[in-house]
């Protein structure tokens, strides 16, 4: 995957990105763009929770619209498959297209991970995994990237999770 041309769609029109940090163990990429936009999830550095309300996003079904998709539930478990320490498991569906979206924390809107895979077959029903957000920070961070400070001025005010998610997920594909 590295150093290979992919197209972002976003609010601005469709905008070529390139792959410059890829991680084959956490299948997670850091992509270079143009974009100068101020909507980002937040990486907090609270700690994610059993039982925790998210909400995931992210593009399945283009087929049917282009539109961002939603999908809530909870964190399942923290641990992924063989106990692997860098998933969480969660069951809001997730379907091809959602990979590479973020699940938030459904009540702060901060990154608690980011779509990765679903269980399939075997009778298997909402097992689904995401990156934790914590080893997202450290992927970028590894990679000698800054992330910029997201503290709201006004804690009270409650956050709309419908336009953290519409204003700061993309979609991306090959060239």
């Amino acid at each position: 995957m590295k150093n290979q041309n992919l197209i972002i769609a976003c609010p601005k029109g469709r905008l070529e990105a390139k792959v410059v940090k890829y991680d084959d163990q956490l299948d997670l990429a850091l992509l270079k763009t143009s974009i100068k936009s101020k909507n980002c999830i937040e990486i907090s550095d609270k700690v994610i929770k059993k039982m925790q309300s998210i909400v995931a996003a992210g593009y399945p079904a283009m087929q049917l619209s282009d539109d961002l998709k939603f999908t809530s539930g909870i964190i399942s478990s923290l641990k992924g498959i063989g106990n692997n320490s860098a998933l969480i498991q969660i069951d809001a569906a997730l379907n091809p297209g959602n990979s590479g979206g973020p699940i938030i924390d459904r009540k702060e809107g901060h990154l608690a991970g980011v779509a990765m895979a679903r269980m399939e077959g075997g009778g298997y029903q909402n097992i689904n995994y995401g990156i934790k957000a914590s080893r997202v920070k450290e992927f970028i961070e590894l990679n000698n990237i800054t992330i910029p400070s997201q503290k709201s001025k006004n804690k009270k005010k409650r956050k709309d999770i419908n336009l953290i998610l519409e204003n700061s997920t993309v979609l991306v594909f090959h060239k």
